[in-house]
């Protein structure tokens, strides 16, 4: 029996699906199926990953898949960490009933996105194909850093600038942090706090008072059982030159033009 038997039959058909996740670096394989395969000379480990219906249209942008996990999921948590390497996913098919264990890859494409929801972690990946349709590198003419903090271009590690700290009362997007307090108003404005893996974006910084820009998942109610939690903070940047040399010693990565002109060369007429 070949893999297109099982495949077009309604009964016969016991598909299982195989995903790898590669980085470049250290390339993860996980499966659908309750046991470890060993397919294509690799084994593949039993995970909760789901994805959701595979769709071919005209407009490949709108070709994307979403990938589901747990929240627990130690890998999925990785995801969510700001990182410089693209990860390519490739997801294949099988048949159990296909005694040649033949698979079909079914998709190829990159992560180009992972949020955290109440009880999982949404993984976007669009397709490969889009590629082909985007521009080459550009950089962004304007004042400001084009540049996004602890990001490719910016350059700067995360670990580097972050600090031990404790939440001692958590109320949904506002925390009280003590350790916040030893800097000035604003410093972690724009930052991050780190808690159990997931990370939520600082609005506002006002003496041990952080205002979140997105609730931190199971935050509130660890404070709430325990009294307090251990979290990190990192301090944030407005994208000026002052702050990027001064704050954070990075200049020679500054990504902005302050002295770009106001006149815009294409509004003006030829005489």
């Amino acid at each position: 029996m070949s893999y297109d038997t099982p495949e077009a039959s309604v009964d016969q058909g016991q598909p299982y699906f195989l995903y790898l996740l590669d980085n470049g670096v250290s390339p993860v394989r996980l499966t659908s199926d309750p046991v470890i395969l060993n397919r294509m000379g690799e084994d593949w480990y039993p995970s909760p990953i789901a994805h959701a219906d595979i769709e071919q249209t005209g407009n490949i942008e709108k070709n994307s898949v979403e990938l589901t996990f747990p929240i627990s999921d130690t890998y999925a948590r990785t995801l969510l960490t700001p990182a410089g390497e693209v990860t390519s996913v490739t997801i294949w098919r099988g048949h159990h009933t296909d005694l040649t264990e033949e698979l079909r890859a079914v998709w190829k494409g990159r992560v180009v996105d992972a949020k955290s929801a109440k009880q999982s972690i949404k993984v976007s990946v669009e397709s490969v194909f889009t590629s082909m349709r985007r521009p080459g590198c550009r950089a962004r003419y304007q004042r400001t850093c084009r540049h996004a903090l602890y990001f490719p271009g910016c350059n700067l590690n995360i670990d580097d600038f972050s600090t031990a700290a404790t939440v001692t009362v958590a109320n949904g997007l506002t925390l009280t942090i003590p350790a916040a307090a030893s800097q000035p108003d604003g410093y972690y404005k724009a930052g991050v706090v780190e808690f159990d893996g997931l990370f939520g974006w600082i609005g506002d910084h006002t003496g041990s008072t952080i205002t979140l820009i997105g609730v931190i998942d199971g935050l509130s109610d660890y404070v709430t059982a325990h009294g307090s939690a251990s979290v990190s903070i990192a301090p944030g940047c407005d994208l000026s030159e002052s702050t990027c040399a001064n704050k954070f010693s990075n200049f020679l990565n500054y990504g902005g033009f302050k002295n770009m002109s106001d006149n815009n060369p294409f509004s003006q007429s030829i005489t």
